[in-house]
This record gives structure tokens, C-alpha cells and sequence, in this order.
């Protein structure tokens, strides 16, 4: 009862801080205008009418979209041109679209000519210039309805940011190899195995933006039978069991049933790993707190942990000019386990062999610069360079051989036993346990990584 009495008593400003403690991080996308739809006959007439015939497709869209992209900087422009107060005046060319259309020349540099008609360009100052683009950047701006006013000069609202979504293209994951790759076999093209109501549908992340309604192909060579993914190829061998091969090419990798992710992505999981020491549960979190949308699908802690293997296995077979090749439908704890056996070294990391700087390896230190939780009473009289009983030892240059389940990094071959050692100019070097990096931080070189 006590305990009811004093949270009724506590301040309401606790009480606001406490409700939003339970709120969703997740940051809400602001309310999007739709892309400008107008006719292509329309568009057309207002480009040959203001630029040159020879301006090409590229500068075209990158007209349309410096416009499309610049909803802010239109609705000040805007305003600029419908003054309302006393001292304001109106301007047709203000500042903002002048600034834009400096942009747009400094873009296209010595093509800045094709937006005019060769007659006005040649005897033109560059104010004139600038000025001219500004006029045709408004016009254009009006021309696609990016105006928040009316023809009464209402105003009818700020622009809202410009939405992509209706033409963003096509995306198909299929795989990148033309012809057939087999070496018994001539390289025949490749056939679309699936047929059209069978074609898989997916979600695909690419950095992280988010597409839906993916289909994903399969290729096939009739002649040997091979299947051709995005990510892998199936191979047939002559006792009719599979191989799996996994392409270090691989634009797009699968991390779940229905869930594809691109190079960037999966990359990123691996970085964040290695540079942040975070967990695949972590990640997760991070990433559906920043880029999750309400129509999208939420990553899990399963769906990370597949794509930093599957994007760590193509990493360390690269360095070895290899495309690592696994029995077919092997479970992930499988796949790492068949994967270290074959690219582990037996626990060294290939690129730290006999690699040595002044990042990842230090002078060998007896004692430690700081010793925390030392009683002053206790040490009364130690020598400040007597070693401290237990602090040696974790600091020993010998690296003690790690299981299994854990990773070796290389060390200087050093004498074999410690009396022939010269302890004062030994070299430690890290040592990686489960992913966890003891001691320096890990160099561009050393940077491998190792499944447990």
C-alpha cells in the first residue's frame, strides 16, 4: 500500500519520461507528394521549346530530378514570388532558384550550352546565364506543378518531399553468369527453368531500401543439368549427388525463405560486427529501428547471422582465388563448420600471415600502465617494475593454442624457451577469440574473418 501511495505521489514530469520510455524508436517518414504526372507530350513540347536539340537524355532527367529533389528550396522561391506584407517584394528571380540554377551550371559544366538555343548562348555573360537557367528552372517548376499556388495566387501549402515510388524500376534477381560454365560442357545459353506462375516472389534489400514482390529466376543448361542462381550454382556430379558452389560474384545473397539482400547490406553486417563488436541480435535491432517501414517485412537476428556467413565465406574465398564448393543443403551450423575446415588455415588468418605494423602489434609491457583496484597499502615497498602477480601472465607474448571453437591469429617466431627471450623488445600481437578483439584494434591487413 505504501508503495501505491509514493508512485501516486511522484511528479507528473516522471511519469511523461517513464510513457516515453515504451514508445517505438522507429522514426516516421514524412507525408510524400507524388511524383509529378503529366503528360509525355507536354514534357516534350516545353524541352524543345527552351533547350538545344542536342541536350541529351541524362540532362534532361537531371533537370527534372535537381527540381523534384529541391521541394524546400521551390517553396521559398515560391513565396518569394507572391509577397504579402508591407516591405515585401515581389521577385521573379529570386536568390533560391538563382542558387539552384548555379548548381545545375557548375553540374554540367561545359555542357551548360545545350540548355540554350545556340543564337542566345554565344553572346551571353555568365550572370545572364545563371539568370537565364533560373527563369527556365521556374518555368519548368510550373510546368510539373511544383507551385503551391494557385492561379488567384492562394497559397495551397507547402511542396511535400517528392515520392520515387511509382517509378522506381524493375527489380529481378537472377544469375549473373550468360552461358553455361561447366567445363565438360559448351557454353550454351542458359534457359528460365520456372515456369511464370511458379516464379518465387521475395523481398530484397538493397543498402537499405526495401523492395517487395521480387521474382527470383533460375537458370538451367539442359546439357548438364546445372542449375544457375543468383548466389550459387547447383551442380550435378557423376555419383548424382549435388554441389553447391557459392559465387563470390554474387550481386544478391539469400538470408531467408523469402528474403533477399544485396553485397551492401550484407557487408555492412559483417563491418558492424568486426568494428562495433555487436551482436547479430543487436544489428537487428539497430537496423529495424532505422530503415523498417509499417509495409515491409522485419529482418531478424536469424536473417543477420546468414548474411554475415554467407558474405563472410565469399570474403576469405576471395583471397584465395576460389569459389568455395559444399555438399547441397547443408544447415547453416554446417555450412561454418565445413567452410572453416576448408578456408580456416587451421586457425591462422591468411592475410595476417607473417604480417606485422605498428597498429596490431605493440611492444611486449610486463606491467600494466594502469592497474586498477590496487590497495596503495598492499603494494608498499614493490618495486614499481616488479611485475604484479597474474598480470604477466595474462600479459605473455606465447599465444596458447585456442580450441576449435575459437580463432588463432599468427604471432613472431620467438625463441622457445623464456630465458633465450629479450622481454623488453618482444612483440605481442592480438589475438581473436569468438570475434572479440583483445588488445589493438585490427588493421586493414588482418582483418579476415573466421567462423566458430
Amino acid at each position: 500500500m505504501a508503495l501505491v501511495v509514493i508512485i501516486k505521489q511522484l511528479p507528473i514530469w516522471i511519469w511523461i519520461i517513464g510513457a516515453l520510455m515504451f514508445l517505438p524508436v522507429v522514426t516516421a517518414l514524412p507525408e510524400e507528394s507524388s511524383f509529378p504526372d503529366l503528360s509525355f507530350k507536354v514534357f516534350s513540347k516545353f524541352i524543345k521549346k527552351n533547350f538545344a536539340s542536342e541536350i541529351s537524355l541524362s540532362q534532361v532527367l537531371l533537370i527534372l530530378f535537381t527540381l523534384t529533389e529541391n521541394p524546400d528550396l521551390l517553396s521559398l522561391h515560391s513565396r518569394q514570388q507572391n509577397p504579402k506584407y508591407s516591405g515585401e517584394v515581389r521577385s521573379s528571380n529570386s536568390g533560391w532558384i538563382k542558387s539552384l540554377a548555379r548548381g545545375l551550371q557548375e553540374k554540367l559544366g561545359n555542357d551548360t550550352n545545350r540548355l540554350f538555343k545556340h543564337q542566345e548562348f554565344s553572346t551571353m555573360s555568365n550572370d545572364e546565364i545563371t539568370n537565364d537557367i533560373s527563369n527556365k528552372l521556374d518555368a519548368f517548376s510550373k510546368v510539373l506543378q511544383l507551385y503551391p499556388y494557385d492561379s488567384q495566387g492562394n497559397f495551397k501549402g507547402k511542396l511535400k518531399p517528392i515520392s520515387y515510388e511509382s517509378i522506381q524500376a524493375v527489380h529481378v534477381i537472377c544469375p549473373n553468369a550468360v552461358v553455361c560454365e561447366t567445363l565438360s560442357c559448351k557454353p550454351r545459353s542458359l534457359l528460365q527453368t520456372t515456369k511464370l506462375r511458379d516464379i518465387p516472389r521475395v523481398t530484397l534489400i538493397k543498402g537499405s531500401t526495401i523492395y517487395a514482390n521480387v521474382q527470383v529466376l533460375t537458370g538451367h543448361c539442359p546439357t548438364c543439368q546445372t542449375l544457375y542462381l543468383a548466389d550459387h550454382e547447383r551442380v550435378r556430379e557423376q555419383d548424382m549427388q549435388f554441389t553447391r558452389v557459392y559465387l563470390n560474384s554474387a550481386k544478391y545473397l539469400k538470408v531467408g525463405q523469402s528474403l533477399w539482400v544485396d553485397r551492401v547490406f550484407s557487408n555492412a553486417v559483417v563491418n558492424a560486427i568486426y568494428s562495433f563488436h555487436a551482436s547479430a541480435s543487436a544489428y537487428t535491432e539497430f537496423w529495424n529501428n532505422s530503415f523498417w517501414t509499417e509495409n515491409s517485412i522485419k529482418v531478424s537476428r536469424r536473417h543477420i547471422w546468414q548474411a554475415f556467413i554467407q558474405e563472410s565465406i565469399r570474403s576469405i574465398a576471395a583471397v584465395s582465388n576460389i569459389n568455395l564448393q559444399l555438399q547441397d543443403g547443408l544447415a547453416i551450423n554446417d555450412v561454418t563448420k565445413e567452410a572453416f575446415s576448408l578456408l580456416g588455415e587451421n586457425g591462422i588468418i591468411r592475410t595476417a600471415d607473417q604480417h606485422t605494423c605498428e597498429e596490431c602489434t605493440q611492444l611486449y609491457k610486463q606491467t600494466a600502465d594502469i592497474m586498477p583496484d590496487i590497495d596503495p597499502a598492499a603494494v608498499v615497498g614493490v618495486d614499481d617494475n616488479q611485475a604484479v602477480p597474474g598480470l604477466a601472465e595474462e600479459a605473455t607474448p606465447i599465444i596458447p593454442e585456442l580450441s576449435n571453437q575459437g580463432i588463432q591469429s599468427t604471432a613472431n617466431e620467438m625463441a622457445s624457451s623464456n630465458e633465450d627471450m629479450d622481454i623488453d623488445s618482444a612483440f605481442v600481437k592480438m589475438v581473436v577469440v569468438d570475434g572479440i578483439v583483445m588488445g589493438p584494434s585490427v588493421c586493414v591487413f588482418t582483418r579476415s574473418i573466421y567462423y566458430y
